[in-house]
């Protein structure tokens, strides 16, 4: 805000009162009740709109009008003090530099940004100048002027302004993309750098032609001009973007991705035109090409070991019928045939024939349990899994029924020492399947532990975050460690068939069965230590259930 004039009457203007030129006569010292034209001046600075302060050498300040109240922190009525005790600590700062100036002879005029407790970040215009009497200076005077007002006023322009001027500048110094303008009829009106550079024509070989002269391709129509499409989509949306092939100035073509934007008049809303941001994404479109051959080659070969797998299935398909039909029957001739030569032979055969006939029949008994067992591992891989929860109490006590009923398997009361826990979880799975595994485990922990009287066989579980595991362990024969991964392979055997009966199957059925669910099974033992067979099923952990042990 402007200081009204100053009355005329006056023996000198305000402002030279308070700020003489340097090259002005020092002002005569007056006595009050005879200057008359001093009282007025005392009562026009008290009332004046802007902060004014007199300083003496000894920076004590001697005046302050009441406009400075806010920046003070000392009352006015108890002056002269200490400059430093009346000012806020952030006007001191800033005003201390110019009074010392000042003192000096050396008047300032600066503006400076102070922060106020109350009104914050405020813009200020400090002048400081010099009091002289007699030669010397006696004083400085301090005005000061907020001009945060004025300075927000001016700073859209100047924003504007630098504005137009990154703009510019990020126009120009675009690399591999281009921001050029069109008129509303779609003809070039701006042709910067950056478009050059991209498309290789010159600002006077374009400005006024329609664009799609010069950016579409020659054998592009009108309905698949990218540019002209982007047009009419921008016209109705606002905006644009269309991914197309663009033509350079030496005929070569790029891929390029194109955003229109609409210009509008700000006043009448009428269409001025489009800017348009077009980028150069040739490497971009040939690796999106690559990775879409890519797939549809890896589609080719799933396709093709699909089919592969689909006639592999059909041959083993056809392997079980043959081993269900053609090898079993050979299998019922020899064994009948066994049974006729015994009956013919009778009780006074000689031992030699009879002990013949007895491994005949036993090999023919071995090779149909071999057969049972690959068709079972045939069947379980196509069977489709019938899931549902599966209380593995119950799974339990019938495979450990069926195995203590197992003729093969049977020993006297006494003989076999069971640890078993009290509660059991819920799983999800085929229970018919799952029983098998169950059936296998104990059946192998009973036959290994046949040596050992009394045999220890403990079964346990426990639940780990993502998973439910189960495990039965015996003190029986154990095997060797560094074998254990051939014990889940087909007619995998680490004992002699004279030492323990069975067909090396029945893990690798329990294999195939565990992984189906989604599971693990692992096994760890020792010669002579007795082994322990784990297999794992998905499930979620429960904190609060208590972990069960085998003991």
């Amino acid at each position: 805000m402007s200081p009204p004039p100053i009355d005329d009457a006056l023996s000198e203007s305000f402002f030279d009162a308070l700020f003489p030129a340097q090259d002005a006569a020092p002002l005569a010292e007056a006595p009050e009740e005879e200057g008359t034209d001093t009282g007025r001046l005392n009562r026009l600075v008290e009332q004046w709109p802007d902060p004014v302060l007199v300083v003496d050498p000894q920076l004590h300040c001697v005046l302050a009008n009441r406009a400075c109240q806010p920046w003070c922190q000392a009352p006015a009525g108890h002056l002269p003090l200490p400059l430093e005790q009346v000012l806020l600590p952030s006007l001191w700062e800033a005003v201390l530099p110019h009074v010392a100036s000042a003192l000096r002879c050396a008047d300032t005029d600066a503006e400076e940004r102070l922060l106020h407790p109350t009104l914050g970040l405020r813009h200020m215009r400090l002048r400081a100048q010099a009091e002289r009497s007699h030669g010397r200076v006696v004083s400085a005077f301090v005005y000061l002027q907020d001009i945060t007002d004025q300075r927000h006023a001016a700073t859209p322009h100047t924003r504007s302004a630098d504005t137009d001027a990154h703009l510019r500048l990020m126009a120009e110094g675009l690399r591999d993309a281009a921001i050029f303008f069109l008129d509303a009829q779609g003809h070039i009106n701006d042709w910067p750098p950056s478009a050059e550079r991209l498309l290789g024509h010159r600002a006077d070989q374009v400005l006024g032609r329609p664009v799609s002269d010069v950016t579409s391709p020659a054998d592009a129509s009108t309905a698949d001009d990218p540019m002209l499409l982007g047009m009419e989509r921008a016209a109705l949306l606002g905006q644009s973007e269309t991914p197309g092939w663009q033509r350079r100035a030496d005929g070569s073509a790029f891929w390029a991705n194109t955003l229109l934007t609409v210009l509008h008049d700000e006043t009448t809303g009428e269409l001025q035109g489009y800017a348009c941001l077009m980028r150069d994404v040739t490497e971009v479109q040939r690796l999106i090409d690559m990775l879409q051959e890519l797939n549809h080659t890896l589609e080719a070969r799933v396709d093709e070991r699909t089919r592969q797998l689909q006639d592999i299935n059909q041959d083993l398909e056809a392997f079980s019928y043959s081993v269900s039909h053609d090898l079993r029957a050979p299998l019922r001739h020899i064994t009948s045939y066994v049974a006729l030569l015994r009956e013919d032979l009778g009780p006074q055969a000689p031992a030699d024939a009879l002990q013949d006939l007895e491994r005949l029949a036993d090999a023919a008994r071995h090779m149909g349990l071999l057969i049972e067992g690959l068709l079972a591992f045939s069947r379980l891989g196509r069977a489709a899994l019938q899931r549902r929860t599966v209380a593995m109490d119950d799974l339990l006590h019938s495979s450990l029924n069926r195995v203590q009923h197992d003729p093969a398997l049977r020993r006297p009361d006494g003989e076999v020492v069971w640890t078993l826990p009290g509660d059991w979880p819920e799983v999800q799975g085929d229970g018919l399947l799952l029983s098998q595994v169950w059936d296998n485990l104990l059946a192998n922990a009973l036959k290994y532990s046949r040596p050992r009287q009394p045999a220890h066989i403990a079964v346990g579980w426990r639940r780990d975050d993502t998973e439910v595991v189960f495990w039965v362990g015996d003190d029986g024969v154990g095997f060797d460690p560094r074998r254990a991964d051939k014990l889940f392979g087909v007619f995998q055997r680490l004992h002699r068939a004279t030492e323990f009966e069975g067909t090396g199957i029945g893990l690798a059925l329990c294999r195939r069965i565990v992984e189906r669910h989604g599971g693990r099974i692992w096994a760890e033992g020792q010669p002579g230590s007795g082994s322990t067979f784990h297999f794992a099923l998905p499930g979620s952990a429960a904190p609060d259930q208590p972990t069960q042990a085998a003991g």
